[in-house]
């Protein structure tokens, strides 16, 4: 099983990528896992809501050409299922004997495009709460490597 994140967004605030590398440091002997960022939509000032839905149609254009064959697309969205840690530990754990290869994608300010989520397996809320932007890529693999600690009894993770 390898795992790669696909992500709108690049040129993130310093704090980010520190807190991402860090958990990204350590999932790597469980799990081989892969961050792609991809360019946000040139916004304006004064978008309309079509202006909106175009940029989410472009973003998620390009999260869809950077899907392998045979990769499982997961959609992250507040209105997806939410899993505990422990069934996300459960979750992954049949990934890994499946074989599947894991694709995560995390859209934009405005979320993801119709397609993407069309194309979804699933969909996966991280949390009922809006959560900004770049803070999900953080909480995202700090849940996958907890997720993993538990699946190799790593006391990371302490119930």
């Amino acid at each position: 099983m390898k795992i790669r994140i696909l992500t709108i967004g690049q040129k993130m605030p310093t704090w980010v990528y520190t807190a991402f590398e860090d958990y990204f440091k350590r999932i790597q002997p469980f799990v081989t896992t892969q961050l792609i960022e991809l360019p946000m939509a040139k916004r304006g000032k004064n978008d309309s809501d079509a202006d909106i839905l175009k940029y989410c149609q472009i973003e998620g254009e390009a999260i869809l050409s950077n899907i392998k064959q045979g990769e499982v697309l997961i959609a992250l969205e507040v209105g997806g299922r939410e899993l505990s840690t422990e069934k996300l530990a459960q979750t992954m754990q049949q990934w890994t004997l499946d074989g599947a290869d894991i694709v995560l994608a995390i859209g934009g300010p405005d979320g993801l495009s119709d397609a993407v989520r069309k194309a979804a397996a699933w969909h996966w809320s991280l949390s009922k709460l809006t959560l900004p932007h770049p803070m999900v890529r953080i909480i995202l693999i700090e849940q996958l490597y907890r997720a993993m600690s538990i699946n190799h009894n790593h006391p990371y993770h302490r119930a």
